[in-house]
């Protein structure tokens, strides 16, 4: 049987229980708050129970504020979200508008070149025709 009794205090000790047993061995007096007369008196539970209100206001009006920036992080994040797709289409025009300058820069010494082909081809009409220009 000791070896028994070994084993459950050891397992007592494993679990954390150490002292557990004190709690019950002293002498607590807790007839005040179980007898009618006993209570604590009006002062202090008023006290107490102003007290309770205040938390427990305390905490609906933390869950109204929880509950007021959720929506606020919802709209945020919507307001993000369309901001995100502004910004991909004026990216998409972007492109577009860069190709489309590339194309006209690519033409552009073509353009350049154009006043001095109207003149060679005047010249070469006025040769072939032989008519003159003032």
């Amino acid at each position: 049987m000791p070896k028994a009794m070994k084993n459950v205090s050891q397992i007592e000790r494993d679990l954390g229980l150490d002292g557990f047993e004190q709690i019950f061995d002293g002498e607590t007096d807790l007839s005040p708050l179980t007898t009618p007369g006993g209570l604590p008196n009006q002062g202090e539970l008023e006290k107490l129970l102003v007290r309770l209100t205040e938390l427990i206001a305390f905490s609906v009006d933390q869950r109204v504020e929880n509950a007021r920036m959720a929506g606020q992080l919802i709209e945020n994040q919507r307001q993000l979200v369309a901001t995100q797709q502004i910004l991909i289409r004026l990216m998409e025009k972007s492109i577009e508008l860069t190709k489309h300058i590339s194309t006209i820069e690519e033409k552009l010494p073509l353009i350049f070149e154009l006043p001095r082909l109207v003149d060679s081809l005047r010249d070469r009409l006025v040769r072939v025709e032989g008519i003159e220009i003032d």
